[in-house]
C-alpha cells in the first residue's frame, strides 16, 4: 500500500509554530501520522511525496525516517523506500514490562527534587486532561505529566531510556485513551499520583505508578487482539 500523503497537510499545521530543526519538525509529522492512523500499517511513506507536503527538501525528511527507524516505527526496504510498521503485542507488552521497571526507580528519584511549580503544573495538566476529548491533546497532556514528575531525575541514564520507551508505547497508549472510561481510570490514577508526590511518598508513588501502568496494558492488550491490523 502506498499513501498519497494527502492528509499529512492537516497534521503539518498542528506542528508549524514549533521552535525546532527541520528533521526534528518532519519527524514530528510522521510521527503523529503514524500513531493517529493517517499513515496505516504497512504503508509506503515516498520521500519526495512527503517532503512535497510538508513544503521541505527530501534531507530532512531521510533524516526523520530514520529517527523513526530508530522508534520502531517504520522500517526501510530496498528498492521500495520505507513502510510503516504495524506494531504487536509482543512489542506493546516488552514496552510495558521495561516502563515498570524503569519508571517507578525514576520517580523514586525524581520526588526530593520536584518543584512546588512542578507539583502545580502537573495539578493543573490533570484538570485539563478532564475536560478534554481530543485524542491528540489527551496523548500530550499525558505525555507532559509524566514528564514533570519523573523531572527531578532528568540527568540519570534511565531517564533517557524511559524517554525512548514512552515515544515507542505512546502508539499503543492512543487506544487505551479512546476509551471514555480509560480517560477517566487514567485521570484518576494521575490525580493519586501527584497525592503521593506532593506527600513526598516514594514508596507509595511507585506502588501507584505500577498499577498505572499495569491498567493501561492490560486496556491496551483488550484492544489489540481484536485489532487484525496488529500482528501477535
Amino acid at each position: 500500500m502506498i499513501s498519497d500523503h494527502s492528509d499529512l497537510k492537516s497534521i503539518v499545521s498542528r506542528f508549524t509554530d514549533e521552535q525546532v530543526s527541520t528533521p526534528v519538525f518532519v519527524a514530528n509529522v510522521l510521527r503523529e501520522a503514524i500513531i493517529s492512523g493517517t499513515l496505516p500499517p504497512h504503508s509506503l511513506v515516498r520521500q519526495d511525496t512527503a517532503a512535497d507536503a510538508m513544503g521541505v527538501s527530501k534531507i530532512p525528511v531521510r533524516e526523520a525516517l530514520r529517527t523513526l527507524e530508530g522508534e520502531n516505527l517504520i522500517s526501510f526496504e530496498r528498492n521500495r523506500g520505507a513502510r510503516v510498521l504495524p506494531g504487536s503485542i509482543r512489542e506493546m507488552i516488552e514496552i510495558f514490562e521495561l516502563r515498570k521497571v524503569i519508571e517507578p526507580h525514576l520517580l523514586q528519584l525524581s520526588i526530593p527534587n520536584l518543584t512546588n511549580e512542578d507539583l502545580s503544573d502537573a495539578q493543573n495538566l490533570i484538570t485539563r486532561e478532564a475536560q478534554s476529548t481530543n485524542q491528540k491533546e489527551l496523548g500530550e497532556l499525558n505525555r507532559q505529566f509524566h514528564e514533570i514528575i519523573l523531572s527531578g531525575a532528568k540527568e540519570t541514564i534511565g531517564y533517557k531510556f524511559q524517554a525512548i520507551l514512552f515515544t515507542t508505547s505512546e502508539r499503543y497508549l492512543r487506544l487505551s485513551l479512546k476509551e471514555p472510561s480509560s480517560q477517566t481510570r487514567s485521570n484518576a490514577e494521575h490525580q493519586l499520583l501527584i497525592s503521593a508526590c506532593s506527600a513526598r511518598d516514594g514508596d507509595k508513588a511507585k506502588e501507584l505508578l505500577v498499577k498505572h501502568l499495569e491498567s493501561a496494558q492490560s486496556v491496551i492488550h483488550e484492544k489489540l487482539k481484536q485489532d487484525k491490523s496488529v500482528d501477535s
